[in-house]
């Protein structure tokens, strides 16, 4: 055993084994004398070059791979000092001579007679009273560090570019389209928008009436290479059946009593080099749906009474607030259209699912009602608490339709919950006011209305709506589609 200031330090042939004695400084262990053959080899694999360097700067040790590090043998730099390497360029700078000097550990960048840069890195090893006893120094080639820094700078700016892009993109999307919220339900949908704004696919916008699918296929189509063209809408549900054969796809002159003389392009015609939007897909007839099908397969039309086929080059967009899927397996929609239709597909949540966002909705509507009747009006914290607890089976339109409302209705600058409509208040129902010009049944339908959607709001599954009001999960799922207009998850 040799014993060194305050550690007792036990070599055999294989292993250091170091006991450190109570209350001591790791940092001042002058150990690297005892340093055995092993631990070299375990140092080989960590560095590329490890120099143990005397207090005097007489370079004591060094690892095999030196001389094809430094282009030196080892027998002459051991014994050597480091100002001598320095001065020869071998070591240039010498990292470990500005160490000798500051007693402080240095990195930095070092050339070595072959031309190579290296990353040296120089630590001083003290004696207990601050006195130096070693210094030790490592390094790694700077090749592999210069490799991934410019990987790193390059990834850098690439990620600051697409940022760049990104926050243009979106800064447009908003003064062009404002979307108000902030929710992770609406930001999603925004930045899905954005995307497929850049492909030609068909796309399938879903969710319930009044979340804003219009304005979302507007969106898309504005941001889209077809932004210069047309963009069609035509609600499927709004055309009477026997009109939309010839709504859709023209007609020739005489084609029909009561046509044009001069016949009449179609609206899918008028889509040519744009965008076609057909919302409320759901409603189109099946005789209607076969018709479409082909004209989406082979983006060719026929006009009515015509016989020559017509090109049109059209993106598709198709909105419903129904649940398609369902409709398919009632015989109600074509599978294959449906298939054709939804290549991409774009859910809108609802305002229940985005109530963070009823805040800044209010607000907006607020603003924009008062500049446009120039009345001066703004809503209690009351009033929105109100309208935060609602649930809104009618959506942004209901939500917009109300703040209207309050804002022409009120006579105070500013909207109370008393000013809200007695489906607002706590209790949800105001007996009395229901009573007014209503029958017993229209009563009775608010109430249950009320009621139900406040219960599926709160327990999220139609089995949790059953469970909580007594009745059967078939019942509750009816009366649920009946106020929601569409299917509700179990």
């Amino acid at each position: 055993m040799k014993k060194k200031g305050a550690y007792d330090v036990f070599i055999t042939k294989y292993t250091v084994q170091i006991f450190m004695v109570k209350d001591y400084d790791l940092m001042k262990i002058p150990v690297v004398g005892y340093i055995e053959a092993d631990f070299y080899r375990i140092l080989e694999t960590l560095y590329d070059d490890f120099t143990i360097i005397s207090n005097t700067g007489v370079i004591e040790s060094v690892l095999q791979n030196f001389e094809t590090v430094y282009g030196i043998p080892i027998h002459e730099a051991i014994g050597s000092t480091i100002m001598q390497m320095e001065e020869n360029k071998i070591f240039n700078p010498c990292v470990s001579l500005v160490v000798l000097r500051t007693l402080k550990p240095v990195t930095m960048l070092q050339r070595t007679i072959n031309g190579t840069f290296l990353m040296c890195t120089s630590i001083p090893i003290l004696n207990d009273d601050g006195s130096l006893y070693k210094i030790v120094s490592y390094t790694r080639d700077s090749e592999k560090y210069q490799h991934l820094s410019e990987e790193y700078e390059n990834l850098q700016r690439t990620l600051n570019a697409y940022d760049i892009e990104l926050s243009k993109l979106r800064q447009r999307f908003k003064q062009e389209y404002p979307i108000v919220g902030s929710s992770p339900q609406i930001k999603n949908a925004i930045y899905l928008a954005e995307k497929f704004s850049g492909f030609d696919a068909n796309l399938l916008i879903t969710g319930e009436s009044g979340v804003g699918k219009n304005l979302f296929a507007n969106i898309i189509h504005q941001n889209s290479s077809r932004k210069n063209k047309p963009l069609v809408s035509i609600n499927c549900g709004a055309i009477p059946d026997n009109l939309l054969e010839s709504e859709f796809f023209g007609y020739e002159a005489g084609a029909f009593t009561g046509a044009n003389t001069n016949g009449k392009p179609g609206l899918i015609q008028l889509s040519e080099g744009g965008t076609l939007f057909l919302d409320e897909i759901g409603e189109l007839p099946l005789h209607m749906q076969v018709k479409l099908l082909k004209v989406i397969q082979e983006k060719k039309i026929t006009h009515i009474g015509g016989t020559k086929e017509l090109s049109i080059d059209f993106r598709l967009i198709t909105a419903t607030n129904k649940d398609l899927k369902q409709m398919v397996r009632d015989g109600k929609f074509r599978e294959d259209l449906f298939y054709r239709l939804n290549v991409l597909t774009l859910d809108i949540p609802s305002l229940r699912e985005r109530k963070s966002d009823i805040f800044c909705l209010v607000d907006y509507f607020c603003k924009k009602f008062t500049k446009q009747y120039n009345v001066t009006r703004s809503f209690s914290s009351r009033a929105i608490e109100y309208l935060e607890n609602y649930s809104w089976p009618g959506n942004i339109r209901e939500l917009e339709n109300t703040i209207e409302r309050a804002v022409l209705t009120s006579d105070n600058m500013v909207i109370t919950e008393q000013d809200l409509p007695s489906v607002f208040q706590p209790d949800e129902i105001s007996i009395s006011a229901l009573s007014q010009e209503k029958t017993l049944k229209e009563i009775l339908e608010t109430v249950e209305k009320s009621v139900l959607l406040n219960s599926y709001e709160k327990h999220k599954t139609t089995t949790g709506v059953a469970k909580a009001l007594g009745i059967s999960q078939p019942t509750a799922s009816l009366k649920l589609e009946k106020y929601f207009g569409k299917k509700i998850k179990l």
